[in-house]
């Protein structure tokens, strides 16, 4: 499978949270992470009824998808 983020390349793996485990999936390249939940909740769009909400949930939504998540590496420091 390929990240919808990235394109990169999706593992299987199984998620431990507090609220128990669950199996899901992993992009090895950028880090995002999916299951059968944040899929379901993402395909649902939560303002149905007024367009003004949809089309601001749908820009967050996008802002979310590019934030860089993981480390980030600093640039060297030249003495």
């Amino acid at each position: 499978m390929k990240c919808p983020k990235c394109r990169g390349l999706l593992i299987q793996e199984d998620i431990r949270e507090h609220g128990g485990q669950f199996h899901g999936w992993r992009c090895v390249q950028c880090g995002l992470r999916l299951d059968e939940t944040i899929v379901q909740n993402r395909l649902t769009a939560p303002f149905e009824d007024n367009p003004a909400d949809l089309d601001e949930s749908a820009s967050t939504y996008s802002a979310n998808l590019t934030r860089p998540s993981g480390r980030h590496k600093r640039s060297a420091r030249v003495s």
